[in-house]
């Protein structure tokens, strides 16, 4: 049985994970790694480092860093 406790967490977690995907989305960070950061500023050490302690995650971050990072170079040859 689920307590609120652990629905709270999730739910954080959830939008810690949304949070992360976005900035990887944007195309300003090169990996997980400099998100990371951002992550501790803004929900504290503990529950980003429970975030990022899973593989999938850390590599879905870095493959959507890399494909913003090519979007947006795609994007900066067209106004130049």
């Amino acid at each position: 049985m689920r307590t609120t406790t652990d629905v709270l967490r999730t739910g954080r977690r959830e939008t810690i994970r949304h949070v992360a995907y976005s900035l990887a989305d944007s195309g300003r960070y090169a990996d997980w790694q400099a998100i990371e950061g951002i992550l501790c500023t803004r929900y504290g050490l503990l529950e980003t480092r429970r975030l990022l302690a899973d593989r999938f995650i850390r590599s879905e971050l870095n493959r959507r860093c890399t494909a913003a990072a090519r979007g947006r170079g795609s994007r900066e040859g067209l106004n130049g």
